[in-house]
């Protein structure tokens, strides 16, 4: 029986996840589905490489190799509130200096990609460990999941950037003898997390731990500050039912109130001690048991007129601040009412 190559198995993973999320979140998810697919094709070189060792296919393994780290940052910077010019000069510029010298200098190859991973790695754990409400385009709903996604896509890079160091470093000093063992062990510990994602997929992620921001020695004056600022956006929430729309960003927030995001965000973390998404699905949440005491909508159509857009999102959210589940809260409601 021959013996199939592991890359072909990598590559039936992610099709799979490639599949299942395209048919079942293909608007939302949009960008992580560009990004899978970028990976398929890399793989998909990559066991083609290994199977007919032709020149073509090296340099259009590499050409994809370069690709993919830019695609990766872009999945996730069109949501934050970097200008415009920055983002294009850092989706443009190394790929195109990485490019460049894999023409004029092929010797070079192997040490930009892994600059390249690494860096646009770096860069985006960096952008997750800031927190959810970096995501300013972003639904406020899906901001914590967003913000997760980037740091598993920043690990993926940077493991992909030190495993192609170290097959580099096997065809220097042992002439690629282990390169293939190398190949196979790093996909090995990569397939349990696509795994994973496959499984998981249809699951709420857990939200991901915000970052609190450190008490600064300010003034009395900058404390008021943020609390004008906290009780500015709380009106106008609270005024205009804003928080009640499913699609709520924190740049819609922000050109709602004319107050910028970043100001917002920290006002909300300094004032409530959580990020702004924490912050307005308390309320949607305090919406939602005030439908589930007063009225007998079933839980779907209150988790749609609390805001919600996923039950995942909503019962998840409920959990964690009530601590009972929807209809648990319902029935404990009613049992405390007694007979009328």
């Amino acid at each position: 029986m021959p013996a199939i190559p592991f890359p072909w198995y990598t590559l039936s993973i992610l099709l799979i996840l490639l599949l299942k999320v395209c048919r079942q979140r293909p608007a939302g998810y949009r960008n992580s589905a560009i990004f899978i697919a970028g990976c398929s094709l890399l793989v998909l070189m990559s066991a083609l490489r290994w199977q007919f060792d032709l020149i073509q296919l090296r340099q259009l393994q590499s050409v994809i190799a370069i690709t993919l780290p830019p695609l990766a940052w872009h999945c996730f910077a069109c949501f934050t509130e970097q200008r415009l010019q920055q983002k294009i000069a850092a989706f443009v510029g190394p790929p195109t200096l990485a490019l460049a010298l894999n023409l004029i200098a092929p010797q070079t190859t192997d040490v930009v990609l892994m600059l390249l991973y690494i860096g646009y790695g770096c860069a985006l754990i960096r952008r997750a460990l800031q927190g959810s409400d970096t995501f300013i385009f972003r639904r406020l709903s899906d901001s914590a999941a967003t913000s997760s996604l980037a740091f598993i896509a920043g690990v993926f890079l940077c493991f992909s950037g030190l495993t192609d160091l170290a097959i580099a470093l096997n065809f220097h000093f042992y002439q690629g003898r282990q390169a293939p063992q190398l190949v196979a062990i790093s996909q090995a510990i990569l397939l349990p997390f696509v795994c994973f994602a496959i499984v998981g997929s249809s699951r709420p992620l857990l939200p991901a731990a915000e970052p609190v921001l450190p008490a600064e020695a300010s003034t009395e004056n900058n404390s008021d500050a943020f609390l004008a600022t906290y009780q500015q956006v709380n009106t106008l929430i609270s005024e205009q039912n804003l928080y009640l729309n499913p699609d709520l960003t924190l740049n819609a927030l922000a050109r709602k109130t004319g107050v910028p995001a970043r100001q917002i965000s920290k006002a909300v973390n300094l004032t409530r001690g959580c990020n702004v998404s924490q912050w307005i699905n308390g309320l949607r949440i305090d919406y939602a048991q005030q439908l589930l005491r007063n009225t007998t909508l079933p839980v779907t159509e209150v988790m749609l007129e609390a805001g919600f857009a996923t039950k995942s999102n909503f019962h998840r959210e409920f959990l964690r601040i009530s601590g009972m589940t929807p209809t648990d809260y319902r029935r404990t409601a009613v049992e405390s009412r007694g007979p009328d």
